[in-house]
């Protein structure tokens, strides 16, 4: 599956927090450099095309903010990255 460079630029910041964590929120995904808008755009194509898949039924209140949690993700896409 191709993707675009967006798409790719997520699933590296999937591929690193993967390297320290197994827990991933949809706002990890976004780092503090990267321009939010258009990587949530990346994101919801990445949804899509089911290489990620987003708990939106299942939130976790954390300072009163919603954070959805990232419960699969296609790990031959990320390890293509």
């Amino acid at each position: 599956m191709a993707f675009t460079e967006l798409e790719t630029k997520v699933l590296r910041n999937l591929k690193e927090i993967l390297e320290e964590t197994e827990s991933v929120y949809l706002a990890d995904l976004i780092f503090p450099s990267d321009d939010a808008k258009k990587l949530r755009g990346a994101i919801a194509s990445l949804v899509k095309k089911d290489v990620l898949y987003v708990d939106y039924d299942y939130p976790s209140n954390i300072n009163g903010t919603k954070h959805y949690p990232l419960t699969y993700w296609d790990e031959d896409a990320v390890a293509t990255v």
